[in-house]
């Protein structure tokens, strides 16, 4: 269980750096605009997940 802890949580962490990324291509690229809400509502999404299972690994249960 711990393997598939680690697993999601590099993956989230992946995902909030491409979501990192993408919003400042989108903001030069077009400049502020409601399109970069997405992947920083999605990085929001991710910081969340990674919170909630580094919560969880701190449990007796996922040990």
């Amino acid at each position: 269980m711990e393997l598939v802890i680690m697993i999601m949580l590099a993956l989230a962490m992946v995902v909030l750096f491409f979501c990192g990324y993408y919003a400042g291509v989108i903001k030069e690229k077009y400049g502020k605009n409601w399109i970069s809400a997405v992947p920083i509502t999605v990085a929001i999404l991710m910081f969340n997940i990674i919170w909630a299972l580094t919560e969880m690994a701190k449990s007796d249960r996922f040990q």
